[in-house]
């Protein structure tokens, strides 16, 4: 009842219909100010410098002349390096070779960085190299290396070296392995690792107390998961489950299940309590005695798993004084403050935007501390700025804008160092050699002189703007209340251009029913991914925003620099997923998914392909009906586990959509009333490799596939009795897989249904909370967070006079699809995984 009564009056509350500034601009990246897909603006303060994509690291030189970022992402990790010269910043950037690049012939493999570095001296640097378990040594000024240091001795395998914190009195480096679940202490004057401890789940970021002889590691992760017994990489279809094993939170979660596999029944292992010390929480280490640290205490931050939250608090950022260490609560929106001496939180401070102070999106992530203020100054990704908290007072100052996605902030004297993993956004990519998002993303280093308290009010309300949160108009744009019923369908990979340009690649020969439905209906030329790939594209979607952890790992795992491993005695290689895309249980924000969302306002829903992709599952060959088999026993979220088709197949190109059509219709078209809430994967626009043999004779025989399910499934629809209270959008993950003029991200979007216009294009820039929010309104349901709370909905392509009339599936021409002969293949061959960024470029070449 109590959580009734607070979604009841959230929605009377927000009456006011808050909105992104942009309007109709498209999106557009200008160094003044960058219109952003999705409708947000930024208006960074002082310079920039542009770095590599991906940016999660930063380190200033002990006298404050250079700088360095470290740059993760695919084909280019690297170090951009800044030097003071007279009083000028003047760029250097060291690029890590490329996978099938040849090593140098000093055996140097260096392939990639992730997050640490730390300064010994002007000219040294250390740099920790992510996959391969190593860290080097380089010369900032040349980036020739000096020498490295493995992680994987002692017993220890598949390390993945990360954040890094160096004691320069001792000579003694902390190096976060977040694979191995420890942090290693280095003794960089007899060149070799000392020892190492256990510390929590997924480590990510550590500090040093003033006088070293404390060390601060937050814990991102949540679960350690655990191999299905018995189960094989190498004997999928036998050995894995053709579904995830629970879901969580649940009974079988806590406790564990026997599950079925063809060789037969197994144990499958418990997840155990989510609140366990090890999670979410921050380790205090004792270092005093060199080279023998210990754990002296487990600290949990923000709010635990439960019922004021439907995830993890993700400690993502750490920082400390003598008197008070700083823990970011990145799903929580909140600072942690924990004294030092008893090793208790004081305080929290929470991070709010006013009059949205029920949604979370802030997603504090960096810390630093300027003395002279006592400020706490904190990377807020999540709205694109540098936040400013008094500590004495505990209170949130101010905000000043930064770049997209700030994740590391620095403080020397009184300059402000941001370092921003998406930089100003992407741009058009029609015409480019490299169109593939994931190579064209850059990041950007800014920097710009710390305001004084008095500016901090012009500068908050510049944040405010740029993000919707100023000046709500007093009611939303009205929908017809007739509508009862939603279906999102989720497509794969197209950009706008690639569909609906003229001399579109899959035009309206390859896809007549999307044009068909464009003129019937509605359509934007405006709307946009807010992912680059598939990862953050699907969590997106379902509205779990993609945090520290997310963000930090797709992009090292698209460069083929973060893996799944089977087997391993790596604990956190276990939770490594590649590109695959769906929500883990450390990615779930303090709001949920929309699968909470749903449940919370009981509004009935099934889900038909999406949410499975999880962690080390197998997507090959002779997997129907799910297309996939699960190896370990990583969840699903409970509400979704429960209203997830198992007879509907998710991502896998072995299997044609017009199986997955066929599913949906026999599994819908018994019942009396469908649910309210319908949420549809139809993955194969995405393309692959031709198949002759299977009924795909060109990469384009895939999206003709697509498009003629699509057409399917919108016949059964405007044949139910629903279809007079029904609306329908279709839409891409994301848009990484063709070109588009505008910009990279812009994407299809149509809507269908009796009350949409006829004919109608909406040129109001958008995106994927947009569509959310749309969806929400529809379904009587509040905001889920402040990216959908602020967005632009789609409410001008709505119409109060019906047209109830149905709708008749096209046929795409034989000679490029034939339904008849579209077949999963019988021979055993590797299926592409999702988004191989090989196979994207390859479909660029084309």
């Amino acid at each position: 009842m109590r959580l009734m009564l607070l979604f009841a009056l959230a929605w009377m509350l927000f009456a006011a219909d808050y909105r992104v500034p942009a309007g109709t601009r498209a999106a557009s990246t200008n160094a003044t100010e960058t219109v952003l897909p999705g409708g947000r603006l930024l208006t960074s303060t002082g310079q920039f410098f542009y770095t590599g994509p991906g940016t999660f690291g930063l380190a200033m030189s002990p006298d404050g002349q250079t700088l360095v970022s470290a740059d993760g992402g695919p084909n280019r990790f690297s170090l951009t390096v800044l030097h003071s010269v007279e009083g000028s910043w003047q760029r250097q950037q060291f690029v890590a070779k490329r996978n099938g690049d040849a090593d140098d012939d000093d055996g140097d493999e260096w392939r990639s960085v992730f997050m640490g570095l730390a300064f010994d001296g002007e000219n040294e640097l250390y740099a920790a190299e992510g996959n391969s378990g190593k860290v080097r040594l380089v010369d900032p000024r040349t980036g020739k290396r000096l020498r490295s240091f493995d992680l994987n001795t002692d017993g220890f395998k598949d390390s993945y070296s990360g954040d890094m914190a160096l004691d320069r009195a001792r000579g003694l480096l902390y190096v976060v392995d977040q694979a191995n679940f420890r942090v290693v202490t280095i003794d960089v004057r007899k060149r070799k690792v000392a020892s190492s401890v256990r510390v929590g789940r997924l480590p990510f970021a550590i500090a040093l107390s003033p006088d070293a002889r404390q060390a601060y590691v937050t814990n991102i992760g949540m679960f350690e998961y655990k191999v299905v017994p018995g189960a094989d990489p190498k004997q999928p279809i036998e050995t894995g489950l053709p579904f995830p094993a629970f879901g969580f939170p649940s009974a079988e979660s806590r406790k564990g299940v026997k599950r079925q596999t063809e060789r037969g029944m197994v144990d499958v292992p418990a997840l155990g309590d989510p609140n366990v010390a090890e999670a979410n929480s921050l380790c205090v280490l004792d270092v005093s005695d060199t080279g023998h640290a210990k754990v002296l205490k487990f600290i949990r931050t923000g709010l635990p798993f439960g019922k004021r939250s439907d995830g993890g608090s993700s400690p993502s950022g750490v920082t400390a004084t003598a008197e008070q260490v700083f823990v970011s609560n990145a799903n929580n929106d909140s600072i942690s403050v924990v004294n030092a001496q008893s090793l208790l939180v004081e305080r929290e401070i929470p991070i709010r935007i006013p009059g949205l102070e029920r949604y979370r999106g802030v997603m504090p992530i960096g810390l630093s501390w300027h003395e002279k203020n006592e400020w706490l100054l904190v990377a807020e990704a999540g709205i694109n700025a540098i936040g400013i908290i008094d500590a004495k007072a505990g209170k949130v100052l101010g905000h000043v804008p930064a770049g997209w996605f700030p994740t590391r902030v620095l403080t020397e004297r009184d300059i402000v160092y941001a370092a921003n993993a998406k930089g100003f956004g992407t741009g058009p990519n029609a015409g480019l050699e490299k169109s593939f998002q994931g190579e064209m993303r850059r990041g950007a280093v800014s920097l710009f002189l710390l305001p004084k308290a008095d500016e901090l009010s012009a500068t908050t309300a510049r944040v405010y703007r740029n993000n919707g949160f100023a000046e709500p108009a007093p009611n939303p744009r009205p929908l017809p209340e007739q509508i009862r019923h939603v279906v999102v369908i989720v497509k794969e990979n197209r950009t706008y251009d690639d569909v609906f340009s003229e001399g579109a690649r899959y035009g309206a020969a390859v896809t007549p029913n999307h044009h068909e439905m464009a003129k019937r209906w509605a359509m934007s030329d405006n709307f946009y991914a807010d992912s680059e790939v598939s990862v953050d594209g699907h969590h997106w979607l379902v509205g779990s925003y993609p945090n520290a952890w997310t963000e930090s790992s797709l992009m090292a795992a698209y460069g083929g620099q973060k893996d799944f491993r089977m087997p391993t005695t790596a604990p956190g290689r276990l939770s490594y997923a590649g590109s695959n895309s769906s929500v883990h249980p450390e990615e779930q924000p303090e709001g949920g998914t929309l699968w909470h969302h749903l449940d919370h306002n009981k509004v009935s829903f099934r889900n038909f392909g999406e949410g499975y992709e999880l962690a080390g599952i197998n997507e090959g060959e002779g997997l129907k009906p799910t297309g996939v088999r699960v190896l370990t026993n990583v969840p699903m979220p409970d509400p979704l586990y429960r209203n997830t088709s198992r007879n509907y197949a998710q991502f896998n190109m072995n299997i044609p959509d017009q199986y997955r059509a066929t599913q949906l219709i026999a599994e819908l078209s018994p019942m009396k009333t469908l649910p309210r809430f319908l949420y549809i994967h139809l993955p194969n626009d995405h393309a692959a490799k031709p198949r002759p043999g299977d009924g795909y004779p060109t990469a384009a025989s895939y999206v003709a596939d697509n498009d003629v399910a699509l057409g399917r499934m919108m016949e059964f629809f405007s044949k139910r009795p629903e279809w007079k209270q029904m609306t329908v959008f279709v839409t891409e993950d994301d848009a990484q897989g063709g070109v588009d003029r505008v910009d990279s991200h812009r994407t299809v979007l149509l809507m269908a249904g009796p009350y949409v216009k006829k004919g109608y294009v909406t040129h109001e820039n958008s995106s994927f909370p947009g569509l959310l929010k749309t969806v929400f309104r529809l379904l009587k349901m509040p905001p889920l967070n402040l990216y959908d709370a602020a967005a632009a909905d789609l409410s001008d392509a709505f119409t109060d006079s019906p047209d109830f009339a149905g709708y008749e599936s096209k046929a795409v021409a034989k000679e490029i699809f034939d339904p008849a002969k579209a077949r999963e293949p019988r021979d055993p061959k590797p299926s592409i995984k999702m988004d191989d960024p090989a196979v994207l470029r390859e479909q660029h070449k084309r």
